[in-house]
């Protein structure tokens, strides 16, 4: 799996209100909590292999492989990884990670969510609002580009997936092994990320950014 896959699914699942979500549906029920991560993951995997296939149809001929220009693009990539990473450093924290209102209210219509309704919120947040649909067509187009057969593409669709739905079928699936149990634990993550967000994406996008640039230059040297 390519390090920009990595990077754009970290990004996507590093949000606090998709994890208090996910918990809200798990207060409401082990069926409920169920059809909302089958319908939030089959939605991310769906809209991700389709808008591969559109980027595969429109793609430039991937038989020719250029290794220079492919490293000096992950160095560009990770340069503007490292960037990003800097300018989360230094925001401020708005709230510190405070819920606004509307968000409150979606939070508690989920604790008292029927499964069919909890499906379809799943397969709404899976498809995503404008970040996730711009991280999932920046991965789909990072596919599009690096596959060269069906069966590789698939695995990279399903790579991204799981690291982009991380934070809905973990807990879904702690809650479903452990049950009541569990929550105490996940309602302390939520709170740990709350608080943390800012350190933990800047985190996970400085060391991205930094294994893209090694890995470039190692490209480099061995061309």
């Amino acid at each position: 799996m390519s390090i920009e896959l990595v990077a754009y699914a970290m990004v996507a699942t590093l949000t606090p209100l998709g994890f208090a979500a996910t918990l809200a549906v798990i207060e409401s029920g082990r069926l409920q909590a169920a059809a909302f991560a089958v319908g939030l993951v089959a939605a991310q995997f769906g809209t991700c292999a389709l808008l591969v296939a559109v980027g595969t149809s429109f793609a430039p001929d991937r038989d020719r492989d250029r290794p220079v220009l492919r490293a000096v693009l992950e160095i560009c990539f990770g340069i503007a990884l490292l960037g990003v990473a800097a300018i989360v450093r230094r925001r401020e924290i708005s709230g510190s990670g405070a819920t606004p209102d509307r968000g409150l209210a979606l939070l508690e219509r989920l604790r008292r969510i029927h499964p069919a309704t909890a499906l379809a919120a799943g397969v709404l947040l899976g498809i995503g609002g404008p970040k996730r649909l711009i991280l999932t067509a920046l991965a789909a187009a990072s596919v599009a580009a690096a596959s060269t057969e069906t069966s590789e593409a698939w695995t990279l669709v399903l790579g991204y997936t799981v690291l982009a739905t991380l934070l809905v079928w973990a807990p879904i699936a702690a809650f479903e092994v452990g049950g009541p149990r569990t929550l105490k634990s996940l309602h302390d993550a939520q709170r740990w990320l709350g608080g943390h967000q800012r350190e933990a994406t800047f985190y996970a996008l400085a060391s991205i950014g930094l294994l893209a640039i090694v890995h470039a230059l190692m490209a480099l040297v061995h061309v």
